[in-house]
C-alpha cells in the first residue's frame, strides 16, 4: 500500500522566499507540474502549490472514494511519464497488487495515491523547496517581474511565474432545470462530497446526460445499495463504448493540407473499412488518430471546428472516451433488466410537485413529447467549458485585468503553443500559464493523462531552463504568509 506520505497532508512549514512557480490547482495536473519542477531543477527551484484540499494529486477523478470507480484505460497507458511507459504498473506491483497485469483496469482512487507518492517522493528529495498553500487563489496582478497572488484568506502570495491548473468545473445548469434548482430533488453537481447522499435505495431517478459522469454516477449509487430505476437522458441517447483488447494499427496517413471534416470522415471511414477486412477493430483506427489529434485539430480551419463540435462531438466522445470493460457489462445488464432506462431527446420542462419532479423531454426519433416522475434527478451533464459561465473569482479578475481571454470556440482559456496566457490585447504572457483542460480550445485533447503527462513535461522544462538563467527566479524574496504547508 502508499507510504504514509504519500496518502497525509505535507507537514506544516513556510518557505524561506517566494516561489519561482506558484501552481494554482492541486489535482493531477498541478501535483503532477510541482514533482516535475522539483525534480528538474534539483531542488533549486521554489514551487508553491495552492490548493484548498488537504489531499493533492486527486482532482475530483481521482478523489473519489468508491472502489466501483475504475480507470477508463489499462494500467500499462497510465503512468504519469511518457518517458517511462510502465511506471504506474510497476508502482502498483511493488505496493500493493503483484499480479496486476498491463491490460487491468484498476481503481480510480489507487491511481490518485499514486500521484500523491510521485509528488511526496519529489519534496522529500528537495527538502526546503516546495510548500502546499491549503487556501483558494481569487485573484491575481502581474508587477514587475512577478506574479502577486491573492487569496480568499486576505494573505498574498509572490511567484516568478504562475500556471493555472484547474481542472475540471461544475456543469452548468440548464435553462429548463432553473425551476428546481433549489430543489432538494435536484443535484446540480454530482461530484460534491454528499451531492448523492439524499437519494434513497428505491428512489426512481433521472440523470441528465448519458456520458462518463452519467455512467460514474450509476456506479456510485449502485455501490452504495441503491435498487430504484435509473434513466438516462441525453440528446442522442448515446453511451460511452466498451474498451477491448485490440492489435495496433498504423497512424492514418491525412497529408499536409488542411482538410475538411467531411474528408476527414471519408478518410477515417474508408481506413476503418480496411481495417475491418484484414481483422482489426474500429478501436485500432480511434487509437491511431490519438498522437496526431492536436495536429489534426490545428489543421482545421475554425468553421471546420464548430462544424465538428455541432455535428460530430458526440459520436467521438463516445467512441474515444470509452469505459471498463467490467463497467460496460454491468451497464448492459442493467439495461437488459430493465433497471436502466435510455431516453433520448430534447429537454422541454421539469416541475415539482407534492412529491416527484416531473421531466418532460421531446423524443428524437418521434417528435412526441414524453414525461417522467422521478423522485431525483441529477446534472450529469459534463464539466461547464465555457469560462464566460463560469463563477470563478480568479477567473473573473484574470478576465477584468485583461490578463486571459476565452478561446474562440468557448472551450476554455485562449494559450500559445507553449500553454502561456493569451491577454485581451492578444499579447502572450511570459508569467502566465495554463495545462490540463483550460487548453481543450487550442489542442482538442486536453484532458487525459497522455496529453497532460507531455504538457506538464515540456511547459517544466521550459520553466526549468528559463528561470535558471542567470538568478532569475532564484533571489531572495521577502517571507511569505505563514499558511503554507511543506514536505
Amino acid at each position: 500500500m502508499p507510504s504514509a506520505s504519500a496518502m497525509s497532508s505535507f507537514v506544516a512549514s513556510p518557505l524561506s522566499s517566494p516561489a519561482s512557480v506558484a501552481i494554482i490547482g492541486g489535482g493531477f495536473s498541478g501535483a503532477l507540474l510541482a514533482a516535475e519542477l522539483l525534480r528538474r531543477s534539483a531542488g533549486r527551484m521554489r514551487v508553491v502549490l495552492i490548493e484548498r484540499n488537504s489531499r493533492l494529486g486527486c482532482g475530483v477523478a481521482y478523489g473519489t472514494r468508491c472502489s466501483g470507480h475504475l480507470l477508463n484505460v489499462p494500467a500499462k497507458d497510465m503512468s504519469a511519464f511518457a518517458d517511462e511507459q510502465e511506471h504506474f504498473l510497476h508502482w502498483v506491483r511493488s505496493r500493493c497488487n503483484p499480479e496486476a497485469k498491463g491490460t487491468d483496469f484498476l481503481p480510480r482512487r489507487l491511481y490518485g495515491e499514486y500521484v500523491q507518492s510521485i509528488l511526496s517522493s519529489a519534496a522529500d528529495r528537495c527538502p526546503g523547496s516546495f510548500a502546499h498553500v491549503e487556501d483558494e487563489a481569487v485573484a491575481l496582478s502581474c508587477q514587475d517581474d512577478s506574479v502577486r497572488l491573492h487569496l480568499r484568506g486576505g494573505q498574498t502570495h509572490l511567484a516568478d511565474k504562475a500556471v493555472l491548473a484547474l481542472g475540471n468545473f461544475p456543469p452548468a445548469d440548464l435553462p429548463l432545470v432553473q425551476s428546481i434548482r433549489s430543489s432538494r430533488r435536484y443535484v446540480r453537481d454530482a461530484w460534491e462530497p454528499a451531492a448523492l447522499h439524499s437519494i434513497a435505495p428505491s428512489d426512481e431517478v433521472l440523470l441528465i446526460g448519458s456520458g462518463l459522469t452519467s455512467v460514474d454516477v450509476l456506479i456510485a449509487l449502485r455501490a452504495s445499495g441503491h435498487r430504484g430505476k435509473i434513466h438516462f437522458l441525453s440528446r442522442h441517447g448515446l453511451l460511452p463504448n466498451a474498451h477491448q483488447p485490440t492489435a495496433p494499427w498504423p497512424p492514418l496517413a491525412l497529408g499536409k493540407a488542411s482538410l475538411t471534416i467531411t474528408e476527414l470522415m471519408r478518410k477515417v471511414r474508408m481506413e476503418l473499412v480496411v481495417a475491418s477486412i484484414r481483422g482489426y477493430d474500429w478501436r485500432a483506427i480511434i487509437d491511431g488518430l490519438r498522437p496526431a489529434t492536436d495536429k489534426i485539430w490545428h489543421s482545421l480551419p475554425f468553421h471546420e471546428r464548430r462544424r465538428f463540435l455541432r455535428h460530430l462531438r458526440p459520436y467521438w466522445e463516445i467512441h474515444r472516451h470509452r469505459i471498463a470493460p467490467r463497467i460496460a457489462a454491468q451497464l448492459e445488464a442493467e439495461i437488459a433488466a430493465g433497471d436502466v432506462k435510455i431516453h433520448a431527446g430534447r429537454l422541454v420542462e421539469c416541475r415539482e410537485d407534492a412529491d416527484r419532479i416531473a421531466v418532460c423531454w421531446r423524443d428524437r426519433r418521434s417528435g412526441l413529447v414524453r414525461q417522467l416522475r422521478v423522485e431525483q434527478v441529477v446534472n450529469c451533464t459534463g464539466p461547464e467549458m465555457n469560462y464566460r459561465r463560469i463563477n470563478s473569482p480568479l477567473i473573473q479578475s484574470l478576465f477584468g485585468a485583461g490578463l486571459a481571454r476565452h478561446d474562440r470556440l468557448s472551450l476554455g482559456l485562449d494559450c500559445a503553443d507553449n500553454g502561456a496566457l493569451i491577454g485581451a490585447d492578444g499579447t502572450i504572457s511570459r508569467a502566465l500559464y495554463a495545462v490540463g483542460p483550460a487548453r481543450k480550445g487550442n489542442l482538442w485533447e486536453s484532458t487525459a493523462v497522455p496529453e497532460i503527462r507531455i504538457q506538464v513535461s515540456t511547459l517544466a522544462k521550459a520553466l526549468t531552463a528559463e528561470l535558471s538563467e542567470g538568478v532569475a527566479g532564484f533571489s531572495s524574496h521577502p517571507t511569505p504568509p505563514n499558511n503554507v504547508t511543506m514536505s
